[in-house]
């Protein structure tokens, strides 16, 4: 094949790509209204986060002890006893949720 034929060829490629993209193409126009409405959002509150230690700060510790009553001796435990503590891990604050717009 010479110059001549490859090129007519390749010309005849390209004209049939064209014919082939401008028949699939289509453009049409749409009337439409924009909404009102760029992004909804529903407030819901969200409480504080706290960190609470049952075991913050000892108060008295525990001991074993003695318990008598007449003539019965009984051998009793106190637990120890502690001061809850608590600490602000997040503060109250109100979240916005995207929800679908009327």
């Amino acid at each position: 094949m010479n110059i001549k034929g490859v090129t007519l060829t390749l010309s005849a490629v390209c004209a049939l790509i064209g014919s082939l993209h401008s028949a699939s193409a289509n453009t049409y126009v749409v009337e439409q209204t924009p909404s009102h409405y760029i992004a909804c959002y529903h407030k819901v509150y969200v409480p504080e986060r706290v960190l609470v230690n049952t075991r913050g700060v000892l108060v008295n510790a525990g001991h074993v002890d003695w318990e008598v009553s007449g003539d019965s001796w009984n051998r009793i435990r106190n637990p120890p006893v502690y001061l809850e503590t608590r600490h602000v891990i997040e503060g109250d604050h109100y979240s916005l949720q995207s929800v679908a717009c009327p």
